[in-house]
């Protein structure tokens, strides 16, 4: 419990085990988990002084992730900013999470000046840095330029993810480019990447929407079979969908799944 984890580290020295910079950011990241946000900027601006623990990149960003969570985004630059200021570099995560909360908010020329900043800096984006960035594109409906910024990280060395595949469907489909979303996810095996669950979720729920109900029925049984169950209203679209078109023993077959489920729909 967070409580016990603040708790926890602020009598350490009782028992004589001395604070360090891991503590000080494992109790962070607990009360940062549970929302505790004001306990959480307490512990990093008395840790110096207080506690005599020299806070790091790390305790910077998780104070950067807590702002962003916070939408003070404003108080969050200017966490990467002092880290600067105390001799610490901010990293790739930094970026990443500024670039994600400024992206999120429609402030999309301050996230480009932050990609721009990082690679100036000499950071080399990971795959996590180029999914915020497709992310954007896509919520922007621009999924051909997030296609093609996928084509070129795969041409970069860097292998594109579930999290990539799903992103790229969802703009396609978003849209209304159908038939590119359903070759990006045939072009994922071939690529040594399988589809997850959000996948299936994705490719189900918006093939109900465009009622293609035949390969919608197809690849919720494939993913049923797997254990992974898509949302409840996108199972009732599709049953709906396939009665409409007769096909009641496909329904039948996706109830039979349904109520085998471990554990049980609640």
């Amino acid at each position: 419990m967070p409580g016990h984890a603040l708790r926890t580290f602020q009598e350490m020295g009782m028992y004589g085990c001395p604070r360090t910079a891991k503590s000080l950011n494992a109790t962070m990241k607990v009360l940062l988990r549970a929302r505790m946000f004001d306990e959480a900027l307490s512990l990093f601006e008395e840790g110096p002084e207080k506690y005599d623990v020299e806070v790091d990149d790390i305790s910077c960003n998780t104070v950067v992730k807590m702002f962003c969570d916070m939408g003070d985004l404003r108080a969050a630059y200017r966490v990467m900013q002092g880290m600067e200021r105390a001799g610490l570099r901010s990293d790739v995560i930094t970026y990443m999470t500024l670039m994600a909360a400024f992206y999120k908010c429609g402030r999309h020329e301050v996230g480009d000046g932050l990609w721009n900043l990082m690679r100036l800096r000499g950071w080399v984006p990971t795959l996590a840095t180029y999914n915020v960035r497709i992310q954007f594109l896509v919520n922007r409906g621009r999924g051909w330029q997030a296609n093609e910024m996928a084509r070129k990280i795969y041409v970069a060395g860097i292998k594109p993810d579930e999290i990539t595949y799903n992103l790229i469907i969802k703009g396609f489909f978003m849209m209304g480019e159908h038939e590119m979303a359903k070759t990006v996810f045939g072009a994922m095996h071939g690529r040594g990447c399988k589809p997850n669950s959000k996948v299936y979720q994705t490719m189900v729920h918006y093939l109900c929407e465009r009622r293609d109900f035949d390969l919608a029925f197809r690849l919720c049984k494939d993913s049923m079979e797997k254990n992974w169950f898509p949302s409840v209203d996108t199972i009732n679209q599709l049953l709906k969908g396939l009665m409409a078109i007769s096909k009641d023993r496909n329904g039948k077959e996706i109830m039979k799944l349904v109520t085998g489920r471990k554990p049980s729909y609640s």
